[in-house]
């Protein structure tokens, strides 16, 4: 039996919700990590950790058939939102 219109727009609420709960926590990780940076005088921006993470999901997204262009799009912008939350704790 196919599902209707209200059933899968329900699923994709449920799916963003999980979206933004993990966003979040990601978030509240990156303070952390600002905190840990700042008692050890590093700079927010690892350069070297970056490419690894761009690598990573990259590689993540040709497995999981999504645009990387796209995916990588969408983690620049996490990945300005956490050099913000880091410099905040500078």
């Amino acid at each position: 039996m196919k599902k209707t219109l209200e059933e899968y727009r329900q699923e994709i609420d449920t799916v963003d919700e999980e979206l933004l709960t993990v966003l979040a926590k990601r978030f509240d990780i990156v303070r952390e990590i600002g905190k840990l940076k700042k008692e050890k005088k590093i700079l927010p921006l690892d350069e070297k950790r970056w490419e690894e993470v761009i690598d990573k999901i990259n590689n993540k997204a040709t497995k999981l058939n999504l645009s990387k262009n796209f995916i990588k799009n969408i983690y620049d912008e996490i990945h300005k939102a956490a050099l913000m939350i880091e410099r905040n704790n500078e």
